[in-house]
């Protein structure tokens, strides 16, 4: 049996085969089966068990959960407030955690770190580690505030730090390398795996083009992520099924919010993405 086959088979068996595709729910390399990003447990769960049979509806296999916000200084263009920790210092982190992994959901913590404040970035990581050891792992969401080849030093170490702490490390960023050239995107290549933000629509080639783009960076496994706001037009999940033949067996959608109260111009994807990938099970 292929391996495309192997991991259909197993996403089509449920929970458990998810749960099993992807080492457990706390352990694997990387994140596998359909994924969703969440920015604060308490006000998206309410408790352990409501958030559990959400995502158990929606077929998630694994989750990440936000450990910081720390943009540039200035106005931020997000929901989020600038150096926001809330699932740390409200305890839900430590709490949820252990709950979802029993259940079989896989987490990892996210953050959007900058250049400037990366000790506190650090610290969080450590932090979350700490209080909920089950997490699998981090996912560095690094974007505008690492422009310039000066934030490449910064970038690199930021990688090596996050990764001495003794557990996968993965980056998400741009889809494409080629529109965000002073980015520096020859740094990269130490993370465990990388996931291109494919947004938008931008030639059927795209998808792929961008998972490729990172590959030649040297960066594998890929597990794309999609979503993201009204400001993008978002490419459906049928689409990046069909494309993204290079994914290897995991995807994933920004964020829970979107994806649980989507608008209605954006219903179609957000049904594709929840109904149309167990048929699908990508390469892994």
């Amino acid at each position: 049996m292929s391996k495309k086959a192997l991991a259909a088979a197993a996403l089509l068996a449920g929970g458990l085969g998810i749960a099993l595709l992807a080492g457990g729910g706390g352990g694997g390399r990387y994140p596998r089966g359909k994924g969703v990003f969440i920015d604060d447990l308490i006000k998206e769960g309410q408790n352990p068990d409501h958030l559990i049979q959400r995502l158990k509806y929606l077929g998630i296999s694994w989750v990440a959960v936000e450990i910081a916000w720390y943009g540039p200084p200035g106005p931020v263009q997000s929901h989020d407030l600038l150096g926001t920790t809330h699932n740390l210092e409200d305890g839900a982190l430590a709490a949820f955690v252990p709950e979802l992994v029993a259940a079989g959901i896989q987490v990892w913590v996210w953050g959007f770190p900058s250049p400037d404040r990366q000790p506190q970035f650090i610290q969080n990581v450590k932090d979350a580690y700490a209080v909920a050891p089950q997490v699998a792992g981090t996912i560095l969401d690094t974007e505008k505030p690492y422009y310039g080849s000066q934030h490449g030093p910064a970038l690199e170490d930021l990688i090596a730090q996050v990764k001495a702490l003794g557990k996968p490390v993965g980056l998400t960023s741009y889809g494409s390398p080629v529109y965000h050239p002073s980015f520096p995107w020859e740094v990269i290549g130490g993370v465990d795996f990388g996931m291109p933000q494919v947004y938008s629509e931008l030639g059927p080639d795209y998808p792929n083009r961008a998972d490729d783009e990172w590959r030649q960076l040297g960066v594998s496994p890929i597990v794309p992520l999609n979503g993201a706001t009204a400001i993008h037009t978002s490419i459906g999940m049928a689409e990046q099924a069909a494309a993204s033949d290079t994914s290897d067996g995991g995807i994933g959608w920004f964020d829970y919010r979107a994806l649980v109260l989507a608008q209605d111009g954006a219903q179609p994807s957000r049904v594709e993405f929840v109904r149309a990938f167990d048929a699908w099970g990508g390469d892994g």
